[in-house]
């Protein structure tokens, strides 16, 4: 597998052209698609295999200056404006910029976002009486938001944690999770973990979707019981039994909503007997009314907010986050030292982990479709026009469905994957994408346009390269593919507007454009 997979650099062998290097490595990565399908046991070795593509694919990239990599893995793409910044104000002050988006001014983004897609901030009662048509009239609107404030914000980190909470407190798509993901994931992104976990517990979004709302002292559902443990807390290893799961679901009766969907506690529901949940101790209990009884989940969840295994646990999902899939102990001590020592203050956790040896020392990693999806449309400039027609999911939704990473569709709780051997077959998926966006494929306001007037000022070859590469790759463009755009243009000494656009797809699809 990793002889398939590698690009071979050793001395000895035969030096690839560039564009067989180019291609070679596209393939390589489709051909990982296998893997994906594979059972879950085989992971160990996946990572390993796709670690040595990204390893060697890392080693072609030389990217030497860590405020760029520090701009690449905190944002949804490089642009030349950002990469000036951090180049101007250094990594320190930039990464604390950034670790307060309050201070960024993001008005055009929100203007934008408030203007052309209102279903965004609708009521929870707005929600409600729209649950009929919600998949006709709000679902495509505030999926198409989510993906336009990812292209377009200037608060680049809150976006990256946005999508990593969204993840991890995972819930498909329905009006409640419109609700959850502005008022519990984006209102907590960069505040306290502990935060995130009691709004999390209140959202009906959540206890919708892992059947809380159905569990009762007449019968335990035990779905949000379990992936409180193991998805959003301890995790999977935290210390936990089967019997722990089933009697914290008992501590769980009661937590509901009413018949506007709104969070409530009805002690009526819940099992006033004595539980016993990972050594702590619910004796039993007279039965009463009122909040009787919502004690006990609420201190269990600080028990769960403050046990070690939970430092652990989320520290090590942030350094695979950010770093690299096999964060090394000390990355990892240094992490929960600073989860620890601040009550899981997220952003004194990010300063523990996006420090420059960490970064300097960081694996390439393959962008999930979003996420090059925006880093297309970040740095080529290309722009989103308004639209208004939801009764169809074609253009900017329809590439992410495209690419099977639609914004908050995933199905299962454990939310969209973060490897790359899951995402690697959809290499042809994603050059679709790219191809739409750049040739202008489509209908205006439903897909992105592009024009390729910025890039060519002096058009010459060695003046567009140069610009491709100021805009795209922040001035660190390999080589490899410096030479292939070259070749593209051939003998000609001044360009026409389509050599231009095929130059800059030709490097939107590039292996070098693939990761960051």
């Amino acid at each position: 597998m990793t002889d398939d997979l590698a690009v071979d650099t050793s001395d000895e062998a035969e030096a690839p052209s560039p564009r067989r290097t180019f291609l070679g490595l596209g393939a390589g990565l489709a051909a990982s698609a296998v893997l994906a399908r594979a059972a879950e046991a085989q992971r160990p070795t996946r990572r390993a295999d796709i670690g040595t593509l990204t390893d060697r694919l890392g080693q072609r990239l030389e990217w030497r200056s860590t405020e760029l990599r520090l701009l690449r893995r905190i944002s949804m793409g490089v642009t030349a404006a950002t990469a000036d910044r951090v180049r101007n104000i250094g990594f320190t002050r930039f990464l604390e910029e950034q670790l307060d988006p309050a201070s960024i001014d993001d008005s055009a983004c929100q203007q934008r976002i408030s203007t052309n897609y209102p279903q965004f901030a609708y009521s929870q009662a707005t929600l409600l009486a729209k649950d009929s048509v919600f998949w006709q009239e709000v679902a495509s609107p505030v999926m198409r938001s989510i993906v336009e404030r990812a292209c377009f914000s200037e608060r680049l980190l809150e976006q990256r944690m946005i999508e990593f909470w969204s993840d991890h407190f995972n819930i498909q798509l329905s009006a409640p999770r419109v609700v959850d993901y502005r008022d519990v994931i984006m209102a907590n992104a960069l505040g306290k973990f502990g935060d995130l976990v009691r709004a999390s517990m209140r959202s009906p979004a959540m206890l919708i979707y892992l059947d809380q709302v159905w569990s009762t002292k007449y019968g335990v559902n035990e779905n949000y019981a379990r992936e409180l443990l193991e998805l959003h807390t301890v995790g999977w290893d935290g210390g936990y039994t089967q019997q722990d799961v089933h009697d914290f679901a008992r501590v769980l009766t009661g937590w509901t909503i009413d018949n506007q969907r709104r969070f409530t506690y009805n002690a009526g529901y819940h099992d006033f007997g004595a539980k016993r949940v990972m050594g702590q101790v619910f004796p039993a209990r007279t039965e009463a009314g009122g909040t009787a009884g919502m004690d006990e989940a609420i201190n269990f969840a600080e028990y769960l907010i403050h046990h070690p295994a939970t430092a652990r646990f989320i520290c090590t999902k942030l350094l695979r986050w950010f770093i690299r899939p096999d964060p090394t102990a000390a990355q990892i001590s240094a992490a929960v030292a600073a989860f620890t020592s601040t009550d899981g203050d997220i952003k004194a956790v990010l300063r523990a982990i996006l420090t420059e040896s960490n970064l300097a020392s960081a694996p390439a990693k393959l962008k999930r479709p979003f996420h090059y999806y925006a880093s297309i449309v970040r740095a080529t400039g290309a722009t989103i026009d308004p639209w208004t027609d939801w009764t169809t999911w074609e253009g900017v939704v329809g590439h992410h469905w495209d690419n099977a990473h639609a914004p908050l569709t995933w199905a299962t709780p454990d939310g969209f994957p973060d490897r790359a051997e899951y995402w690697a077959g959809l290499m042809v998926n994603r050059w679709n994408a790219a191809t739409s966006i750049l040739y202008n494929w489509g209908v205006p306001g439903r897909y992105p346009r592009f024009t390729p007037a910025p890039f060519m000022a002096t058009a010459t070859p060695t003046a567009v390269i140069n610009e491709i590469n100021r805009r795209m790759f922040a001035g660190e463009m390999t080589m490899a593919l410096r030479t292939e755009l070259q070749s593209t243009f051939g003998s000609a000494t001044t360009l026409s507007s389509s050599h231009v656009q095929n130059a800059v797809h030709l490097a939107a699809c590039s292996p070098d454009f693939q990761y960051y």
